[in-house]
């Protein structure tokens, strides 16, 4: 068991940059959907197709409930299958095609047809979309750093390279989409062909993480946990403290992702007066957001994940009370979204270094290393609270009186308004109590250590 420990040790292997750059690609792609999804998209079904702010968030909490089975299922089927283009890998390749397909999709909702009609389409569409191809998709790329490199500096500077390129998808996204419709008309025929254009561009960011891409790691005690029952290893993960602190921080994080993703257009028209400048408060989030990620890593080294996380949950909620000052005063909105952004990049920086983490926490308290299983359930805590969100927006707007009309009554202005405010400070507030308790960056190298006396790690 030692012989094998020192094997594995000489078998270190670090990623290039042009492999980081690559496998960051896949995360732009990605976005350029996930931005649509989680807030776009309401737009376009209450503004452009005319579908009730109620109705759509009761579509997006039940696909979200599928969704998260749909995880579950995918980490399944990955554990199970492997192909000569590797576990994780395989499924950029084969979902690439799909992705962009059924993104424009969303969009095709048959315009003259009656509300149950539309309702049922964009059900059937939205999970498609989402509840399968993303999932398909996203769960596996999400997966397959740690397989990429046994390092774990180079495994937190691969994810930081991907956390630093991701929000890139996810800018050019909500800044170009709303302006660009506009001007090819705003109606329903202008939106499919911006997501066409997002498809194709998406579909060639994937070619180039699949190509750019290689796994050559799958430790033994990963391999042997494929073999157990779903019930054993769901277990073991039930019995990782961190990860489900970990799991109730990304329910948190999303429930913000959603409230400023699907509130900000809506705040824009309303509070602001111009739904465009939606475009500009998100690029305003996203930049500081990128710059932190990027010069993220030293900082890890001093302070740690766990305080930084929690630093930077805190500014968030600073930023939101500046902003209560004078809601409506559009420098002090950008100033709010500059700090907020700021604030996130810790969190998107270390989470997924973090899950990895907990992955050796879990290996090393129950002697089952799970990892697909912990990634999915990762993402369905993610979509859960998406989808809760997304269905309390939808019935508190509803009971605001909103009509998705060019001027807006004065009770919905006030329901946006607190939403965009109240959602922040209570999902990032959230994060703040969550991080008080995880303690892992203090027991990490120990717990390390354990494991390359016992012969069981792998890097």
């Amino acid at each position: 068991m030692a012989s094998n420990q020192t094997q594995a040790r000489a078998a270190t292997f670090r990623t290039g940059i042009a492999e980081k750059i690559a496998y960051g690609m896949g995360d732009v792609a990605c976005n350029a959907v996930f931005a649509l999804t989680s807030g776009l998209v309401v737009y376009f079904y209450t503004n452009v197709v005319g579908i009730s702010a109620g109705l759509v968030g009761t579509i997006l909490l039940l696909s979200r409930i599928f969704d998260g089975i749909s995880d579950l299922a995918i980490a399944q089927i990955m554990d199970k299958v492997n192909s000569k283009h590797g576990k994780a890998r395989a499924w950029i390749l084969w979902m690439s095609i799909p992705y962009g397909l059924s993104a424009v999709a969303l969009f095709s909702v048959p315009a003259g047809a009656t509300n149950i009609v539309q309702a049922v389409y964009i059900f059937i569409t939205y999970n498609l979309c989402t509840t399968f191809v993303y999932t398909a998709l996203n769960l596996p790329y999400s997966s397959m750093a740690p397989m990429m490199t046994n390092d774990d500096s180079d495994l937190a500077k691969l994810n930081l390279f991907r956390m630093s390129m991701s929000p890139i998808g996810n800018m050019i996204v909500t800044a170009c989409t709303l302006p660009f419709i506009n001007r090819l008309g705003g109606d329903q025929h202008a939106w499919i062909i911006v997501t066409v254009i997002y498809a194709v561009i998406a579909f060639g960011m994937l070619m180039w993480t699949f190509f750019g891409c290689k796994e050559r790691f799958h430790p033994a005690a990963t391999k042997e946990a494929e073999g157990l029952p779903f019930t054993t290893r769901l277990g073991a993960a039930l019995h990782n403290k961190y990860f489900i602190m970990l799991t109730l921080t990304m329910i948190a994080v999303s429930l913000y992702q959603n409230v400023n993703g699907t509130c900000s257009t809506y705040y824009a028209q309303y509070v602001l007066g111009n739904a465009e400048l939606m475009g500009v408060m998100q690029t305003v989030e996203k930049i500081p957001w990128i710059l932190g990620v990027i010069f993220l890593a030293p900082f890890i080294k001093r302070f740690g994940k766990r305080n930084l996380v929690l630093a930077g949950a805190v500014l968030c909620v600073a930023a939101q009370i500046i902003l209560m000052t004078n809601p409506a005063n559009y420098t002090l909105v950008l100033v709010s979204a500059a700090l907020r952004g700021l604030g996130e990049a810790p969190f998107y920086g270390c989470i997924f270094t973090m899950l990895a983490d907990t992955i050796e926490f879990g290996h090393w308290k129950t002697n089952i290393r799970v990892h697909a299983l912990l990634f999915s359930a990762f993402t369905v805590g993610q979509k859960f609270g998406g989808g809760i969100a997304g269905w309390a927006i939808g019935k508190l707007m509803d009971a605001s009186g909103f009509t998705g009309l060019e001027v807006e009554i004065p009770s919905a202005v006030s329901m946006v308004q607190n939403l965009y405010l109240f959602g922040t400070i209570a999902a990032w507030g959230a994060v703040v109590v969550f991080m008080i308790f995880y303690h892992l960056d203090k027991e990490y190298n120990g717990i390390v250590a354990d494991l390359a006396k016992r012969g069981q790690r792998a890097g």
